[in-house]
């Protein structure tokens, strides 16, 4: 931060004498000078030149999503690449309460709770993050991608294999509901409880924590960081905003939630659930949709970057 305290002349009393005086004294333009007396007001330059205020500069915040709401790579010691364009997501409607009341009903019925979340509830809450998202120039382009309310239930069982298990029953349930003729299929059923971990730096623990004391309503990104092997999806966790949780649980939710979204057939992104490892860190999950079904299975690889394959973001506010 730096103190800017002029003595340059007396008090001016007009614009054009303000100009003249600014242009002896720096090598700026006629149309630059009119533009700083634009953002800082003709009163506040005449005091300025009077030596009656001074000036602190700060450097703005560099934004952290770019214009697709895709997560712009900094710090980067693994693998990143450009995303495909041609695999895409379409932002559902979200704008009246029966749009949130279908959402939360799909769950309900698909894990057979309550989680006593209403629409109104769910839609109040949705406003509010998303006014908070908007009112942070640093984060505010993530709004340029799909953004899904997704209610994360109680958790019943600090086993996360076991909710995991339950979890992607839903899905199976949800899935075959909206498109009758296909199937999930589930690579790792049976196989999930007392071995499903979360990594470290991912704080997950923190919407586990949440969960444990009741529901908890966020906004799922499920497109934000595409292109990104997943050891850089954890690596980008440092430098984003404590409000933010990479997915894992989440990703799951919000697939049961909106099915015709995120697993709509090819041309849908690979989606991973980069916080979450099974066996050891160096495994972990993904959903990929193609036409005929719906795949869930562990990958190994964590290193390499595929364009057309995404990590969400969890924001909680």
């Amino acid at each position: 931060m730096q103190n800017f305290n002029p003595q340059i002349g007396g008090n001016s009393n007009s614009g054009p004498l303000i100009k003249e005086e600014i242009m002896g004294q720096a090598n700026l333009t006629a149309e630059q000078v009119e533009k700083l007396i634009d953002i800082i007001g003709e009163e506040n330059v005449k005091r300025l030149l009077a030596g009656k205020i001074t000036l602190e500069f700060k450097e703005t915040a560099k934004g952290l999503f770019d214009k697709h709401g895709r997560r712009i790579p900094v710090n980067l010691r693994v693998d990143v690449c450009d995303a495909d364009g041609s695999f895409r997501l379409d932002q559902p409607e979200m704008v009246n309460e029966v749009d949130y009341a279908n959402r939360i009903l799909r769950l309900h019925e698909c894990l057979d709770v309550n989680t006593g979340i209403t629409a109104e509830q769910l839609k109040a809450e949705t406003e509010r993050l998303l006014s908070l998202i908007r009112n942070t120039p640093q984060i505010v382009n993530i709004l340029r991608g799909v953004w899904l309310p997704v209610v994360m239930p109680s958790l019943t069982d600090e086993d996360l294999g076991t909710t995991l298990e339950q979890y992607l029953e839903g899905v199976g349930k949800s899935y075959v509901k909206t498109f009758g003729d296909r199937k999930f299929y589930n690579y790792r059923k049976g196989e999930l409880a007392g071995k499903v971990i979360t990594a470290l730096g991912g704080r997950h623990d923190q919407l586990v924590e949440r969960m444990k004391r009741g529901p908890v309503v966020g906004i799922h990104f499920p497109d934000s960081l595409r292109g990104f092997s997943i050891n850089a999806d954890r690596g980008q966790m440092e430098s984003l905003p404590k409000e933010f949780i990479l997915s894992g649980m989440d990703t799951v939710i919000a697939i049961a939630m909106y099915p015709d979204v995120l697993a709509c057939g090819w041309g849908t992104p690979a989606l991973d659930l980069a916080v979450l490892s099974w066996w050891s860190a160096g495994a972990s999950f993904s959903f990929g949709a193609r036409d005929a079904g719906l795949h869930f299975g562990s990958t190994a690889d964590l290193v390499d970057a595929n364009d057309n394959y995404s990590s969400g973001l969890l924001f909680l506010g």
